[in-house]
């Protein structure tokens, strides 16, 4: 009896592990695409505000998921408050993608001489069995790790203005949703 009072004791006092992403723009897609799937036009809205305040826009080829909620959201009656943030003059760029099981795809990205170049990725689903890799001009690799927890990131100082090449895999036997955020 002592065995199991203790032993929900500790559960109780185990920490909560927070399963959202660190980046702001991951993790508002994440709080959007919940939303959106519950149905909560409050909540969207407020998150589609929160992403076009961020600075983030949609990579190239990919849809304006704020502009799709605000849409989504207003239908629905919600019409969120404005946001006081100031940001980046050039926010992040996102996109939302998915792979088949044992799938990757690579992304070239042009990044600046100088700059900090960083990306972050999230997996769409607690399941996902995901890596991100990027390797420069050259084929060399400078970051290579698994996706797991909330985010993933790769950071990098380029020494020449170039195109450097981003590869999500996934290695599970499902298929798999993701975010990526460039920086």
């Amino acid at each position: 009896m002592i065995r199991l009072l203790m032993s929900g004791l500790l559960l109780a006092a185990a920490p909560v592990v927070d399963t959202q992403p660190i980046d702001p723009v991951l993790h508002t897609l994440m709080e959007g695409d919940a939303a959106q799937a519950h149905g909560d036009p409050d909540t969207l809205i407020d998150m589609a505000q929160l992403l076009d305040t961020l600075g983030a826009k949609p990579a190239e080829g990919q849809e304006d998921l704020a502009a799709l909620w605000t849409r989504e959201a207003s239908d629905h009656g919600a019409n969120g408050s404005p946001l006081a943030y100031r940001g980046r003059a050039l926010g992040p760029a996102y996109r939302r993608g998915s792979l088949n099981a044992g799938g990757t795809v690579t992304m070239r990205q042009l990044f600046f001489a100088g700059q900090r170049a960083q990306i972050s990725v999230a997996p769409s689903g607690p399941t996902a069995k995901l890596s991100v890799r990027v390797r420069n001009a050259d084929g060399g690799t400078l970051c290579a790790k698994p996706v797991g927890g909330p985010q993933a990131d790769c950071a990098w100082m380029p020494i020449f203005t170039d195109r450097f090449d981003i590869v999500i895999a996934n290695s599970g036997a499902e298929p798999a949703a993701f975010y990526l955020v460039v920086r």
